[in-house]
């Protein structure tokens, strides 16, 4: 669907001349007619405006028409993010019920609402052509705090005759310097985000205004894979088997800057591990293999590796942890494990 904008208006009208009609024919307008007779007799030409080209333009949050073009707010897509940026497009539908294509351009910033309710509803509007059915009609207030910062962008484009087209309007939202700021806003998972702004349509101005929610970029989060004891050497030591996951469950690739773990089995802390930086390409995994002998250098005490190795299943615990960007997330995982 081509991107929206000039309404090539045109204006019609019936030239009069001095031609002979019957009054007869419309009795009503005979009057009229000789006056425009005699006009025409004594040499003036009369032109009659009768239609206009250029429709009325208007902008309903909630959709709506407006004759030949109908311009709607429709929804934020995410182009690229990061830790630092969204680049996003704010998406106006743009209905050309006109028989000619029209030029659109649109100026539009966005702000920050706060955290996303999520009775309110799904994150866009309909995607369906002549108008988004989502939400009441919006007043052109908003619910950004006052001294939110807005972020501004523009788009142009052509709106096909008889058509509807999107207008994309390139934004980029700047996320938070601060950790701790940075920190809240992720932890909304979706944010609601004020959008106003204005279309030109032809030679109509018309303001845009309304909220959509905007999934927010996510935290990687460790996940254990597996979990496995098995006894080694004639049953007179072991071996723990553990695979841990870190996920990135974003569209984008992630850099962590460090990433460290700490493993107890029945109770002893038989591992640390503390690993430099890494990046995690977008919705993938980075696997960690961790294997711990379960001898009498773990378990020195006597008869507690015996013990140890009789017991139908033994406990672990997890304590990882990571940062990114000054942020730290954990994770604890634990459970038990049974020889098999």
């Amino acid at each position: 669907m081509p991107p929206v904008v000039s309404n090539r208006c045109r204006t019609y009208g019936v030239r009069m001349s001095s031609s002979r009609i019957p009054s007869t024919a419309f009795p009503a307008l005979s009057a009229s007619w000789s006056a425009l007779r005699a006009l025409a007799a004594g040499g003036v030409v009369a032109l009659l405006a009768v239609g206009s080209a250029c429709p009325a333009a208007q902008v309903k949050d909630g959709g709506g028409s407006s004759g030949g073009v109908e311009i709607v707010l429709r929804r934020i897509d995410i182009v690229n993010a990061s830790y630092e940026k969204m680049d996003l497009k704010v998406i106006v539908a743009v209905k050309n019920g006109t028989n000619s294509d029209v030029d659109v351009s649109a100026d539009a910033s966005i702000a920050l609402a706060g955290k996303a309710d999520d009775a309110e509803g799904g994150e866009e509007a309909s995607e369906e052509e002549g108008g988004d059915e989502a939400g009441d009609e919006d007043d052109g207030g908003s619910s950004a705090p006052a001294d939110a910062k807005r972020f501004a962008g523009a788009g142009r484009g052509t709106a096909v005759a008889n058509n509807t087209s999107e207008l994309p309007i390139f934004v980029t939202l700047m996320l938070p310097d601060d950790p701790a700021a940075l920190e809240e806003i992720l932890g909304w998972g979706k944010a609601r985000v004020h959008i106003a702004g204005k279309v030109k349509a032809g030679f109509e101005d018309v303001t845009i205004a309304g909220e959509r929610d905007l999934a927010m970029p996510k935290l990687p989060k460790f996940r254990l894979k597996s979990a496995q004891v098995a006894k080694v050497d004639n049953g007179t030591a072991g071996e723990a088997f553990i695979t841990l996951l870190l996920e990135n469950q974003n569209s984008f690739g992630v850099t962590i800057d460090n990433v460290s773990w700490r493993v107890l089995i029945a109770d002893k802390e038989l591992r640390t591990k503390e690993d430099g930086g890494t990046s995690i390409p977008p919705s993938s995994v980075e696997e960690y293999n961790i294997s711990i002998p379960l001898d009498e250098t773990g378990f020195p005490e006597k008869g507690a590796l015996k013990a140890l190795l009789k017991q139908p299943s033994i406990s672990y615990r997890i304590d990882a942890a990571f940062t990114a960007r000054g942020l730290r997330g954990s994770e604890l995982l634990s459970g038990d494990m049974a020889f098999p």
